[in-house]
């Protein structure tokens, strides 16, 4: 491009008179910008150029050019030098655009040559994100065309070293893989086919103290008695223990947090008071850093909803997988009034069943309560496993009572007593002859009649029986019948 407009020189005021005798009044043929670049370590812009085709040129006039106007910079006066460094070139704060112009020996001056701009980078430290942003402008030289960018970056104390290879379309980039507090000096250049045409200035940044996570995971979600309890870790290599606990909105698919805290020591623990535990919920933890942005996110958990079923004697459990792309082992936990038990462990499925008939004799309460743990498959030993609500299965209050028993001795059938399905609170049973002689009595609803009386065997026949029974629920029956002694 061949600028043109008024032409101001603040430096070098030249005034033609072509009165003069012996001068003559002809401009010379205009000299071509061939390069412009800068030293990245000072700063300075250097300019080179294809000398004027004018035979009587004397020197050449630098300027820089901007909105049409030249202001002079300096002169070389020679014909044979075609390079220039400007020191006090402020390409290290902006792009500079330069043109030149030959002078003769009658003072007269060409018209300016095409202008050619350094390449300018910015970098800034963006502590709140953990990444450095770098953008330059673009280089624009028809004479010589670039392929490629390659960004330099290094200490800045002359260990420079290439970075990236970059094409053309791009000239912006952000690094997120530079260490915390430490000084990092960049600068880009042109090329074509590996050779550098043009360089920019240095522009060297801090990065921020705060060092990002690089992973936070969550390890187990518990239902408490007051809502939920979610704990996990993170990467311990990181400078940041803030995080954050979101729940996903099923209809707007939006997460909003649920509460905040503090972890140690790459661990943590958050508390949900009033959580909903009635049904699935997905969760995930952020640890966010000094501005509050997320660094590092865990993939999303669930707590577990235990659902159960009761079908005769027959309870069927059912419940969902906290992590939904793990695998995981379970184990059902089992109450019946003597603390809470575990039944059945390395579990891979999400359901169960059992009859509490074979243990219903063992029954204190109304109810069985059972509750599922969870561990992904693998965990390390002594890992806190995910816990499920509590869900109570309601029981039918059974009282059997045989018709015939043989005391004879031989192991089977040789006492007469209730088959409950419960351990009752209170108990009493009465055994009477027909003639309603008291010939057995007990408060032990497992102690059964050896068909005895006063350790003499009893005769064969049909014996009464009575029976008093207060049940876990409360409820208190009494009962009546006959029972035969086979012979």
């Amino acid at each position: 491009m061949k600028p043109s407009g008024l032409i101001t020189m603040t430096l070098l005021c030249v005034s033609l008179s072509s009165a003069v005798k012996g001068q003559d009044d002809e401009q010379p043929q205009s000299p071509q910008l061939d390069i412009v670049t800068v030293d990245p370590q000072t700063g300075f812009a250097v300019l080179q150029w294809l000398p004027s085709a004018s035979t009587d040129v004397g020197s050449y006039v630098i300027y820089t050019f901007s909105n049409g106007t030249a202001n002079a910079v300096d002169t070389v006066r020679s014909p044979y030098i075609t390079e220039y460094t400007h020191t006090t070139s402020a390409a290290r704060y902006g792009s500079v655009t330069y043109v030149v112009a030959a002078m003769d020996s009658s003072q007269n001056i060409s018209p300016l040559s095409n202008s050619l701009s350094t390449l300018f980078l910015t970098a800034v430290s963006d502590t709140c994100h953990g990444k450095i942003d770098i953008a330059w402008t673009s280089f624009q030289n028809p004479l010589h065309p670039a392929d490629s960018y390659v960004l330099w970056s290094g200490t800045g104390e002359g260990s420079m070293q290439p970075d990236t290879l970059l094409p053309l379309t791009v000239t912006s980039l952000s690094l997120s893989d530079k260490e915390s507090s430490t000084r990092y000096c960049f600068y880009v250049s042109s090329s074509y086919e590996e050779e550098e045409l043009s360089a920019s200035n240095m522009a060297c940044v801090r990065t921020g103290s705060e060092i990002f996570p690089g992973w936070v995971s969550i390890g187990s979600v518990s239902v408490t008695p007051n809502g939920l309890s979610i704990a996990g870790s993170y990467d311990e290599e990181g400078s940041l223990d803030s995080f954050i606990l979101q729940k996903l909105d099923p209809i707007s698919l939006q997460w909003s947090t649920v509460m905040s805290g503090t972890g140690s020591d790459g661990s943590y623990t958050a508390e949900i008071p009033g959580a909903d535990t009635g049904s699935v919920n997905l969760y995930r933890t952020s640890v966010v850093n000094s501005c509050g942005i997320i660094a590092a996110t865990s993939p999303p958990a669930r707590n577990i909803l235990l659902e159960s079923s009761v079908t005769g004697t027959r309870i069927d459990l059912r419940w969902n997988n906290p992590f939904p792309s793990d695998d995981v082992v379970c184990s059902v936990w089992r109450e019946t009034g003597k603390g809470w038990e575990e039944i059945a462990s390395n579990i891979s499925d999400t359901v169960w069943s059992e009859d509490y008939s074979f243990f219903a004799q063992n029954i204190l309460s109304a109810y069985i309560s059972y509750h599922v743990t969870v561990l992904r498959a693998g965990a390390p030993a002594g890992a806190p496993p995910s816990r499920s609500n509590t869900v109570f299965a309601e029981l039918i209050e059974n009282i059997y009572m045989p018709n015939a028993f043989t005391p004879n001795g031989d192991g089977l059938n040789d006492l007469f007593l209730p088959v409950l399905s419960f351990v009752p609170v209170s108990y009493e049973m009465r055994i009477y002859t027909r003639n309603g002689v008291l010939v057995f009595s007990t408060g032990d609803h497992a102690a059964g009649w050896d068909g005895r009386y006063h350790d003499t065997p009893m005769a064969s026949g049909v014996y009464l029986w009575s029976i008093r029974v207060t049940a876990p629920s409360g409820r208190t029956e009494t009962r009546r019948g006959t029972v035969t002694i086979m012979p």
